[in-house]
């Protein structure tokens, strides 16, 4: 029969690696959905919201 020590250890060690199963694959589907977007389309839209609301910014120092 198995030593109920170890049944605690495989039942931690268990839960463990499904915990770390379910956190690998939230930050795979995170990286997938939520990539950087690129200057020069974060520029583009600046651009057209500045120019429909007529404001202008100048982030300049």
């Amino acid at each position: 029969m198995i030593a109920p020590a170890l049944v605690i250890l495989l039942m931690v060690v268990g839960w463990s690696a499904a915990a770390l199963a379910m956190l690998w694959g939230m930050l795979r589907i995170a990286r997938y959905h939520h990539r950087p977007s690129h200057d020069a389309s974060q520029e583009r839209r600046i651009r057209a919201v500045t120019a429909k609301s007529g404001i202008n910014v100048s982030l300049n120092a």
